[in-house]
This record gives C-alpha cells, sequence and structure tokens, in this order.
C-alpha cells in the first residue's frame, strides 16, 4: 500500500494553515513544521515521505531534507524575498488569489478615499482649530487613479476605484497609451504594483516624481521599485503623501527616516492579507494541476 504524502505547513501563523489545507487535501498528512530554522525540527515527520511544502520563506536548508520533494508553494504572491538558486529543483508556484487581489485593492481604495475627500488636510487643519481652510471639494469623476504595473492586481485595484466612480488609468511595460512621465502627470494618485526586476529596480525616480507633482504615491508592490531617497526629496518639495506597504529592507529598520517623515504613511506589508481560508482551495487546484501535468497559475520561472 502506498503512503500518504506529507505535505508540511510553515508556521507563520500559529498553524492556522493546517487545518483548511487538510481539509481540501485529504489525500495529505497535512503537518505543521515545528522550528524552520531547524533543519530536523520534524521529529515525527518523516521527511522521505514529504512530498509538498507551503511555506513562505523556509530556508534553503531545511528545504533540503527532504529528498522526494514534489513542489514548492508559496503562502503569498511574491518571491523576491527568496535566493531561487539555493532551492531545490522542483515547481515553484506563487499564490494567485483573487481574494488578495481584492485585499490589496480594499486597501488602496481606502487610502484614494482618504486624499480625494482630503481628510489629509483637515487633519492637519484640526490640529489648528482651522474650519475647512478654503479647501475646495473634489469628486471621484476629477480625481484620477493610476496604476502603475496594471497586471492581475493591478486590474482589480482599477476596476474596483472605478466602480466607485474614480477616473482610471493603466500602465504597463506591455500596454500603455502615453509615456510614463506623462503617466505620472495626469494622475492625482499613483498606485505602484510593478513586479521587482532589474529593469525596475528604482523605476519611480526623481522624474517620475516630479511628474506626480503634489500627487499621492501608493506603494503596494515591491519597496526596491521606488529610490527612497528620490521620494524623501519630493516628499520635501510637492508631493502631498507617500503611503508606503513594502521597503527594500523588511522589517524597515527603526533607523529609516520613512518612520519619522510627516507625509509618510508606514503600514507593515498587510495591503494584501494571505487567508487560508481562499487560498487553501487556490494551492489544492495548484498541487491537482501539477500531479495531472496541466498548466500551474503561477508557475514561477527559474
Amino acid at each position: 500500500m502506498a503512503r500518504t504524502a506529507v505535505m508540511v505547513v510553515e508556521g507563520i501563523d500559529d498553524g492556522t494553515w493546517v487545518p483548511h489545507l487538510a481539509d481540501v487535501l485529504p489525500g495529505f498528512d497535512v503537518r505543521l513544521v515545528a522550528d524552520p530554522d531547524v533543519a530536523d525540527a520534524d521529529a515525527d515527520a518523516d521527511a522521505d515521505a514529504v512530498t509538498h511544502v507551503v511555506m513562505w520563506k523556509l530556508p534553503a536548508e531545511r528545504l533540503a531534507t527532504y529528498p522526494n520533494l514534489e513542489a514548492i508553494l508559496l503562502m503569498g504572491a511574491g518571491y523576491n524575498h527568496l535566493d531561487l538558486e539555493t532551492l531545490p529543483d522542483v515547481p515553484l508556484i506563487r499564490l494567485i488569489d483573487p481574494a488578495m487581489a481584492n485585499d490589496i485593492a480594499l486597501y488602496v481604495l481606502s487610502w484614494v478615499i482618504h486624499f480625494q475627500r482630503d481628510f489629509d488636510r483637515f487633519a492637519a487643519m484640526a490640529r489648528t482649530s482651522t474650519w475647512r481652510g478654503g479647501v475646495s471639494p473634489v469628486f471621484t469623476r476629477d480625481f484620477v487613479v493610476g496604476v502603475f504595473g496594471a497586471g492581475v492586481i493591478g486590474r482589480t485595484v482599477l476596476d474596483t476605484c472605478a466602480q466607485h466612480g474614480f477616473n482610471t488609468v493603466g500602465w504597463s511595460r506591455s500596454e500603455h497609451d502615453r509615456p510614463i512621465e506623462q503617466f505620472f502627470a495626469d494622475c492625482d494618485v499613483v498606485v505602484d504594483l510593478v513586479p521587482l526586476n532589474e529593469a525596475t529596480r528604482g523605476v519611480i525616480g526623481a522624474s517620475e516624481l516630479a511628474a506626480l507633482d503634489d500627487g499621492v504615491l501608493i506603494n503596494v508592490g515591491r519597496g526596491a521599485t521606488v529610490d527612497t531617497d528620490a521620494l524623501l526629496q519630493a516628499l520635501d518639495g510637492p508631493l502631498r503623501a507617500a503611503v508606503l506597504d513594502v521597503f527594500d529592507t523588511e522589517p524597515l529598520p527603526s533607523a529609516s527616516p520613512l518612520w519619522q517623515h510627516p507625509l509618510v504613511t508606514v503600514t507593515p506589508h498587510v495591503a494584501g492579507r494571505s487567508d487560508p481560508v481562499t487560498a487553501a482551495p487556490v494551492i489544492a487546484a495548484s498541487v491537482a494541476a501539477l500531479r495531472a501535468d496541466a498548466l500551474v497559475e503561477g508557475l514561477v520561472e527559474r
């Protein structure tokens, strides 16, 4: 009789992923990785039986202890935090969960409304007991939200903002109708969602931020796509504000000037939260597709 396949799950959320994965993968013995920093921490698990790993950043040394590994399935959409060359040579699947895209879209929408309704300006006026202060209303139809990196998640953000009446425009390298600097100039808010690669590292720099002028930058993509020094200079100039959920180094070092800048809002990489309730069926579908040699959404090419 064939042995039951074992799936081990990184315990980044107190083991809450395990029951949800076990529910949608009845053919697997789903177990929690007790200590991701210890190579042999699974005293009760036969390493030879482990066929699949669900993880965010388990060390390569840990993964190397599983000789019969068939696939690595990530708990999020990104993989830039991993050194792909050190990982076992098996399929690496990033999480493409529509619920996460919606979560990001709602995060963005909340901030877009915040600035469209001038809540930042009213908060500043309240500190000096100023009533209205000459702020003229701006309605959604006249407030332009641009998504820089209009891929799958970007399109969800665009659709969500458009459904709430905002004027929207997307820009990607493969599909755009205007030069990049003109795109920034045309927007009141730019949402950064470009993936990180050598072509996009620091792609939002001084010229793009100058074109944005007194607009707002929201970064929910990758921190290194923005030139931080150029951003700080722009914030000391006309740029209205920056909402940053991602950073070059995470956690953001306590010495970073971004923490203290009055026009910067820092959130700890929470714009798109991985929800095991919605993610588990996506992971199960990926496992089934891999075993059937079918097309797998989210397969990382390396």
